[in-house]
C-alpha cells in the first residue's frame, strides 16, 4: 500500500512538474509587459534575446546568470539579454545594476504580468527568441549552453 501511495504522489509530482510554460516554440512569443527599465536602460537590439526571468535572492538565479552573460559576452552583437523581474526596483535594483551594459537590460514586470504571459512555473526561466519574435528554446537557464545557441544560428526557419 505504501508503495502504492509512493508511486502515486510521484506521478503527480512529475505530472504537475512537467507542465509547460505558455512557449510554444516556432511561433511568436507573448508581449512582455514591462513597468519599467532599470536605468532606463534598454539593450541594444540583436539578432537573439534570451529573456531571463529571475529573481535577486534566488540562489540557481544568482549561479545561472554569469554563465548567461558570458554567453552574450561571446557572441556579441548576435545576442542581448533581457532579465526580467517582479521584484521591487529599490529591491532588485540594487543588485542587478552591475549587470547591465549595451547589450543586456533589466525589465521590471508590471504587477507579474509577463511572468502570467510566459506561463513561467520556475526560475530561473529562460527563453531565446530571434528579431522577429519566433520562440526558439526554452527552459531551466541551467540549461541553456552554447552548443545549443550554435544550433540555433545554424537554424533555418522554413
Amino acid at each position: 500500500m505504501r508503495r502504492l501511495l509512493a508511486i502515486l504522489a510521484a506521478a503527480i509530482l512529475w505530472v504537475t512538474s512537467a507542465e509547460a510554460q505558455n512557449i510554444i516554440l516556432g511561433e511568436k512569443v507573448p508581449d512582455s509587459k514591462i513597468r519599467s527599465w532599470l536605468m532606463d536602460l534598454q539593450p541594444d537590439a540583436a539578432d537573439y534575446t534570451c529573456i531571463l526571468f529571475h529573481n535577486s535572492k534566488s540562489p540557481q538565479c544568482k549561479r545561472h546568470l554569469p554563465k548567461i552573460k558570458q554567453m552574450v559576452d561571446d557572441y556579441g552583437s548576435k545576442l542581448n539579454l533581457i532579465i526580467v523581474t517582479k521584484e521591487d526596483y529599490d529591491k532588485a535594483g540594487v543588485s542587478l545594476t552591475e549587470h547591465l551594459d549595451d547589450r543586456i537590460g533589466v525589465a521590471f514586470d508590471d504587477g507579474g504580468r509577463t511572468f502570467i504571459a510566459y506561463g513561467v512555473k520556475f526560475i530561473p526561466f529562460c527563453v531565446i527568441y530571434d528579431k522577429k519574435g519566433y520562440a526558439l528554446w526554452c527552459g531551466h537557464a541551467g540549461n541553456f549552453t552554447k552548443e545549443i545557441f550554435d544550433k540555433i544560428l545554424t537554424y533555418k526557419r522554413k
